[in-house]
């Protein structure tokens, strides 16, 4: 089976409006991930994939995925190589396929007031965990909800943009919970 690359399977972003401002929240896959997953080997460039990003227009990227997770999927240089590009980094690691803990809850109290300011300044910003589904879904519904949505609304609106998202009961509980 031939690997999915960086050029023959580009970077794909999906994007929701956050209300009341012109700033976007992007959900998207690891960048620059090597990996075996359900639809085959992966094998992206990292620098294609965060040059990607800042073509979409993307200030801020919000890494999901636990520290090991980086090493497993190839990406351990993510934080530096997305720094030197002139990304602001964040990092808010979710167990895969799980929901924000309490280690997330405290690192969202600083991290949540600067993605909203950064999305009413109407900046880009981009959430990714693994696959760009679970994790990824789960947060950008979380900044929706917080921003006023209701819950139902926001999982339907970022199911509609990346379908599929929210993938597992608890991470739909999580948010239907927020209310």
């Amino acid at each position: 089976m031939k690997a999915r690359t960086s050029i023959t399977d580009p970077l794909i972003i999906n994007g929701v409006s956050a209300p009341g401002t012109n700033g976007v929240i992007g959900m998207t896959f690891c960048p620059g991930k090597k990996d075996e997953g359900i639809s085959g080997l992966w094998n992206r460039d990292l620098t294609t994939d965060l040059q990607a990003i800042k073509t979409w227009g993307a200030t801020t990227l919000v890494t999901l995925v636990e520290d090991k997770e980086l090493h497993q999927l190839g990406v351990s240089e993510l934080p530096v190589l997305a720094i030197e590009l002139g990304l602001h980094w964040l990092h808010l690691p979710i167990k895969d396929a799980d929901v924000p803990d309490g280690v997330f809850a405290k690192l969202w109290l600083d991290a949540s007031p600067l993605l909203h300011r950064l999305l009413d300044q109407g900046e880009k910003i981009i959430v990714h965990c693994k696959g760009g589904l679970g994790r990824a879904g789960t947060v950008a519904a979380l900044l929706l909800v917080e921003r006023g949505m209701d819950p139902h609304m926001a999982l339907q609106m970022v199911r509609t943009s990346r379908p599929g998202t929210v993938e597992t009961f608890q991470q739909e509980r999580f948010i239907l919970n927020l209310w």
